[in-house]
């Protein structure tokens, strides 16, 4: 859905410019004809500009560059043609069976329901051709030199294409004269197709309320057409004026296809009338629509990663200023990274996970991944050229931290340490517990569910960092008594200490026993995602249909067991009056139920 979004946002931004240009510039000119192509140019130009390639020609790079590097919209653009962000610290201690279902991203969610309003506009015009098509259907007709003249019992006359419908005994010989004038040039000029095709435009960019406007400017500029063919047959100004004005009181505009004698914009028709005609020195207006042209295409369609990466190197004494710590804004300092210059690029240093990211420069200030061009980082400097802050994938924002220092392990008795250890249980969902223990030089933590263990070193009483990955934190909380109650790891995440936890033992169960919980079960919360159950002679076997991943479960009791590999990984099953087994509660929480 990215690129279509992208697609609509760029198509948007150029018709936009080229619209205001008209309002500000042409809307007021006589040049009625020109300023018809130029509405029409300017719809066909939104639609086709945002599909265009990129400049490739050395002689106009140096210019793109430079307007791609102050593009104002690049942010934007890099924010949705990405949707990944730094590795954030996360919390592993309860991970969910996979349901084999993703749910759509806000992304497509956004893009599903615009492109249901662009299908009930489009609709609702299709809607309005076809009762214009039934009424012109139900009329007499009378064919003179390609005009169908259609015999109408409403009150305001219109054309559509080259039907025209008109009421005759609604008026007198000299109004029916000029009525039929009026509407044979937006017959002979085909004005009809403008409209539907404005329409087919709206139904695409809707979102902009511009395209409501350049609708009505497109209608009313084929009135100036029309009533300027109808004065230069002839007719006299002044009474045509009457004439139109004496229609507008008395007839109603039926549908807003169609163009209308007696439209509402009766006083600004009149005004242009009297106005007198545009010098031809003002040819120098549409003259300077083909640089507006070349501004829309360059802010709609920046260098490329690649484009800009050509000939950009910075020099490893350009790189040092972008060395140092950065900490995620809102986090308190829980998410900290460090930059530090290479030979020719920069490297990202995660510090809760110790993951390292090479990225080269594509800018003075932008930085990509090798793997990941759209992995991209642009710094902020202030008025000095110190550089202030990051922003990843167009919506991460890292600011800088001269405070920071890597922390320094202090050093604690066994004593002290020994107060730490035991069980802790993930405050919220009950399904993860965590071991610590101490060591001589400080606390090893092992997560119960995989078994991994992480080593910590003191920076203080009560503050722990980890020895790899020292932006993985833990602070603990005691009471008055000096108990220790809680641990707080990455800033984020709870976890209660707890007397309750076993680690669970195995038992053995007879083959019989292991039978009942055999069959297919479906996810009570996402119907058609299942998952097949199976008895082998030690325990069960737990196969995930959409991927079909097997993983071995031992039982800790009759109705209860646990992954070999994962013990965090528990199901408990529920059965009925008989002794038959209607459910299983995989992680203590997600439901699934036994298809019979």
């Amino acid at each position: 859905m990215e690129p279509l979004v992208m697609y609509l946002l760029k198509a948007n931004v150029v018709i936009s410019i080229l619209f205001l240009f008209y309002l500000l510039v042409l809307k007021n000119d006589k040049s009625f004809k020109q300023n018809r192509f130029y509405l029409l140019f300017s719809l066909v130009l939104s639609l086709f500009l945002p599909l265009l390639p990129e400049l490739s020609s050395p002689h106009f790079e140096p210019i793109q560059r430079q307007i791609t590097t102050a593009n104002p919209l690049n942010g934007l653009y890099t924010t949705i043609g990405n949707s990944q962000m730094i590795t954030k610290p996360v919390n592993t201690a309860y991970v969910a069976v996979n349901q084999g279902f993703t749910p759509p991203s806000l992304m497509q969610i956004l893009a599903g329901a615009y492109l249901l309003v662009s299908i009930v506009l489009l609709a609702r015009s299709i809607i309005k051709v076809l009762k214009i098509s039934i009424l012109i259907k139900n009329t007499d007709k009378q064919y003179i030199d390609g005009i169908y003249y259609c015999a109408f019992d409403g009150t305001a006359p219109f054309s559509f294409f080259n039907y025209l419908a008109i009421n005759k005994e609604l008026f007198n010989d000299n109004e029916l004269q000029q009525i039929i004038a009026h509407e044979n040039v937006h017959i002979r000029q085909w004005h009809s197709i403008d409209i539907l095709f404005a329409e087919l435009v709206h139904a695409i960019l809707w979102i902009n309320p511009l395209l409501l406007y350049l609708k009505r400017g497109i209608k009313l500029n084929h009135e100036y057409i029309a009533d300027a063919e109808v004065i230069n047959s002839g007719v006299d100004k002044k009474d045509y004026q009457l004439s139109i004005l004496h229609s507008s009181l008395k007839l109603n505009q039926v549908n807003q296809l169609t163009s209308l004698y007696s439209s509402s914009k009766i006083k600004l028709r009149i005004k242009m009338m009297n106005l007198k005609k545009s010098p031809n020195a003002n040819a120098y207006k549409y003259a300077f629509v083909l640089l507006l042209i070349v501004a829309s295409y360059c802010l709609i369609n920046p260098l490329s990663v690649s484009a800009l990466q050509k000939n950009v190197s910075g020099t490893a004494q350009d790189l040092k200023k972008f060395e140092g710590y950065y900490e995620m804004k809102g986090t308190k300092g829980a998410a900290v990274i460090q930059i530090t210059a290479t030979g020719n690029g920069i490297v990202l240093k995660q510090l809760w996970n110790d993951k390292q990211i090479d990225f080269t420069s594509n800018g003075p200030l932008t930085f990509s991944t090798k793997d990941n061009p759209s992995f991209t980082l642009k710094f902020t400097s202030d008025n000095a050229g110190l550089i202030t802050q990051i922003l990843a994938f167009g919506k991460d924002v890292w600011v800088r931290s001269d405070s920071y220092h890597l922390p320094v392990a202090v050093k604690l008795t066994a004593h002290d340490l020994k107060k730490f250890e035991g069980y802790y249980e993930m405050k919220g969902p009950k399904a993860g517990f965590i071991q610590i223990s101490s060591t001589g030089s400080g606390l090893v933590l092992k997560q119960l569910w995989d078994y991994k263990q992480f080593d910590f070193a003191a920076k203080s009483p009560l503050d722990f960092f980890g020895k790899t990955a020292p932006g993985f934190t833990l602070q603990f909380t005691s009471d008055n008594a000096g108990h220790i109650t809680q641990v707080l790891a990455f800033g984020t995440d709870v976890w209660v200490r707890s007397n309750n936890y076993h680690a669970p033992v195995e038992i053995k169960l007879t083959a019989q026993e292991l039978k009942k919980f055999e069959g297919k079960y479906e996810a009570a919360n996402k119907k058609g995602t299942y998952i097949q159950i199976s008895s082998n002679g030690n325990g069960l076997v737990l196969k995930q249909l959409w991927d079909n991943k097997q993983i071995d479960f031992a039982a800790a009791s009759t109705s209860d067991f646990f992954a070999k590999a994962e013990p965090g990984f528990t199901l408990q099953f529920t059965g009925n009056n008989s002794g038959g087994v209607t459910k299983v509660l995989a992680f203590g929480k997600d439901v699934w139920e036994k298809v019979n």
